[in-house]
């Protein structure tokens, strides 16, 4: 029954890409999966509890021989699941990362506390805006120090090195506004490092871009 109910819960608060839709998956399988071995601990722990609790007798109770038979079987099913659990979570990994290539990238730069994204036109900006159902190549740098660029509804958590560009791979499939933030300690603003990433149809996201300044009119300082 335990089961049941948790099958039917969505493990992540928002899912808004194709990767914590896997990532949302795996998560209800395990926790699937831990309540009956939850429920037999728990039983177990509760029936021995009561069955052989103190009633005064000091002297050695009867000695307890393992049953071969059911030490075999628990074996053998802790064997299954952590092969299966294995297997499952080998295949939503290579699922996630799939093919190394992507419809539109932008460069994703952190600094002491803010986000900066560029995209291939040249633009920069301080709010990512993607295009709803492609696949999106987000290389991640930074000026300083270590950053972590994370979006929830994405399942994404990706660092920011200095000196080491890294690299993430996302298909957004709701349209919409989410919230971002850097989830590594980064100095004392850092609990402000927050971005803001906006999900919309390709020719809206295109008719944005042609609104902004191009890369001689930037400067220094992106738009908002």
């Amino acid at each position: 029954m335990g089961a049941v109910l948790v099958a039917g819960i969505q493990i992540l608060p928002v899912v808004a890409s194709r990767e914590a839709e896997i990532e949302d998956a795996a998560f209800v399988l395990l926790t699937v999966l831990s309540v009956p071995v939850l429920m037999f601990v728990v039983v177990g722990l509760a029936y021995s509890a009561i069955r052989f609790r103190a009633n005064g007798d000091e002297e050695d109770g009867p000695p307890i021989h393992g049953h071969r038979g059911f030490q075999a079987i628990w074996l053998v099913v802790s064997f299954a699941l952590v092969i299966g659990l294995f297997v499952y979570g080998a295949l939503g990994l290579v699922d996630i990362r799939g093919a190394q290539e992507s419809e539109f990238q932008v460069q994703v730069q952190a600094e002491q506390w803010a986000w900066k994204f560029e995209y291939p036109s040249g633009v920069v900006a301080k709010e990512l805006h993607i295009p709803v159902g492609e696949r999106v190549h987000l290389v991640v740098t930074s000026k300083d120090v270590i950053h972590s660029f994370w979006v929830p509804a994405f399942g994404i958590k990706q660092d920011a090195v200095p000196g080491r560009p890294t690299q993430i791979y996302v298909t957004a499939t709701v349209a919409g506004t989410y919230p971002g933030l850097c989830a590594e300690l980064c100095g004392s603003g850092h609990t402000g490092m927050h971005l803001t990433v906006v999900v919309s149809e390709r020719a809206e996201l295109d008719a944005w871009l042609s609104d902004q300044p191009g890369p001689e009119s930037s400067g220094s300082e992106p738009p908002a």
